[in-house]
């Protein structure tokens, strides 16, 4: 890298977010929320940003806010009548404006109703926020009037049919009933959810709950279900650690960031830091004291079903020169694709293969591809699979340079499919892009152990260019350097960085 390119600061823009809104109307409508927003009830000569179609919300009910140096949403109650639940909990006044600012996490449920929300109001609102939908995010409605039982999967007889591959061909079924229903998993692969929480095989469920099926979002109304059917997601990870701890001693605390879809993360960290910690609690192997969620939903509480997509690549895959690309991609599919018919993993694998655009390879044997075609199918190997989420503990020990840059490149193009790929590497140089000159890396997550209380802590996340102003630095190699301790050739300044990196962000 260029040590004496000029690097000018650009302000972060507003990131935006999406709220599916049900009012009295019973119509789903999408509403991008791009900063800071007040909402209430509609009526004429109204100034609400967003505007309720319901006779229980406030005129000035509640507002949304927005923190642009974390890149997060909040939302407030402005102390109204009926009050607003959010996941089934009512914000309570804090002071005379309204109640503490929540703050918001995708597929976090809002709800304006009755104290009882087992019972709700004929005019109920429920409000979805998220930050994984699609733009032109596309939601069906089924009536349910006369209809007793419903079934949900990817076979064609089902009632709503799902085109997701993590899916099951009868995933669930409602037994609908005058006001209220039992929802049953039927035996799935990977499933099912009520307002947030994992149902053990059947669960009661009342107007206005939210159903999470795979990738799928169901909501129960007293007359019909409304849902999407995106197929499959590109994910959005939150981690929200307090600490982890083995015996007395702590090895992590205090790290808390946010991953978006195409996100490609290199994790540094000085000696001691707590990487390794740091990635057992992501994949959720090991549980650390707090929080990690994918798309609204939290690993740590529903393991069994997300386990499989977030995970570990020990590895990439060995190509067989005189295998074909399909035959090698269908041993994967045997794989990770259990229970599934020939036929969706041929399906599976020809979409994926469309989409890094080398479908008309498939009958190739690896031998006759090129060095980016090869590069291409071990994309494609890592993508058969349900994981949204690619992590990776130092990949490139033991490797030459041209295999580091070639795995760096594997790994830039896993994220550009619409994953997040977090890696541990001491090679961060060859991350570089010989041809721009910039790093591959979207985001740089750095660890570093404190001195005073021999603990790793967060002491930077960001984009590429914002970590080298932070740091003071030409190189991303030369952080280490930074937060290292002196008796290890660094400047030992790990805590002036914690600090610098703690009270950027309060």
């Amino acid at each position: 890298m260029d040590s004496n390119k000029t690097r000018m600061f650009i302000p972060k823009p507003t990131k935006s977010a999406t709220l599916l809104l049900i009012d009295a109307r019973k119509t789903p409508v999408m509403l991008s929320l791009s900063g800071e927003a007040t909402m209430g009830r509609d009526y004429p000569g109204s100034d609400r940003d967003i505007r309720i179609c319901s006779g229980i919300v406030g005129r000035k009910h509640g507002e949304f806010v927005y923190d642009n140096s974390s890149d997060t949403y909040y939302y407030i109650d402005n102390n109204s009548l009926n009050g607003t639940f959010i996941n089934g909990i009512k914000l309570q006044p804090f002071n005379n404006r309204g109640s503490r600012a929540f703050k918001l996490s995708d597929g976090d449920i809002i709800r304006i109703d009755r104290s009882d929300l087992s019972h709700p109001h004929p005019e109920a609102v429920l409000i979805i926020f998220s930050r994984s939908f699609e733009k032109n995010e596309q939601w069906n409605t089924v009536d349910i009037t006369n209809c007793y039982k419903i079934t949900i999967g990817r076979d064609e007889k089902n009632t709503i049919r799902l085109a997701d591959i993590m899916t099951s061909r009868l995933h669930a079924q409602i037994q609908n009933e005058p006001g209220h229903a039992v929802i049953s998993d039927c035996n799935s692969q990977n499933g099912v959810m009520v307002n947030g929480k994992r149902i053990d095989r059947s669960e009661r469920i009342h107007y206005n709950d939210v159903i999470r099926i795979a990738n799928t979002m169901l909501i129960f109304t007293d007359s019909s279900i409304v849902y999407n059917n995106p197929g499959e997601r590109s994910g959005r990870l939150t981690v929200d650690i307090h600490d982890q701890t083995f015996g007395s001693r702590t090895i992590i605390k205090s790290i808390a960031f946010e991953a978006d879809t195409r996100d490609f993360i290199l994790i540094l960290g000085g000696s001691g830091a707590g990487k390794t910690t740091l990635i057992n609690a992501v994949l959720g192997e090991v549980k650390a004291n707090g929080n990690v969620s994918l798309d609204g939903q939290s690993l740590y509480d529903n393991f069994k079903t997300m386990k499989s997509q977030v995970g570990l690549v020990p590895q990439f895959v060995n190509l067989r020169d005189n295998d074909k690309v399909m035959s090698t991609l269908m041993d994967i599919a045997d794989i990770k694709l259990r229970g599934y018919s020939k036929k969706e993993k041929q399906d599976r694998i020809d979409k994926i293969l469309e989409t890094l655009g080398v479908q008309g390879l498939k009958n190739h044997l690896i031998r006759q591809l090129s060095g980016g075609q090869k590069k291409k199918i071990s994309v494609a190997a890592q993508l058969v699979g349900f994981q949204k989420v690619f992590i990776l503990d130092e990949p490139d020990s033991g490797l030459d340079p041209a295999s580091r840059i070639q795995q760096m490149e594997i790994l830039s193009d896993i994220a550009d499919s619409g994953k997040i790929v977090m890696v541990v590497s001491h090679a961060s140089e060859e991350g570089l892009n010989t041809d721009s000159g910039d790093y591959r890396f979207s985001k740089v997550l750095v660890l570093a152990k404190s001195v005073l209380d021999n603990c790793g802590e967060l002491a930077f996340y960001g984009d590429t260019d914002e970590a080298l102003r932070f740091f003071g630095v030409n190189s991303l190699k030369e952080i280490i350097i930074e937060i290292n301790p002196e008796n290890e050739g660094g400047k030992g300044k790990s805590d002036y960085y914690i600090d610098k990196f703690r009270s950027k962000n309060k």
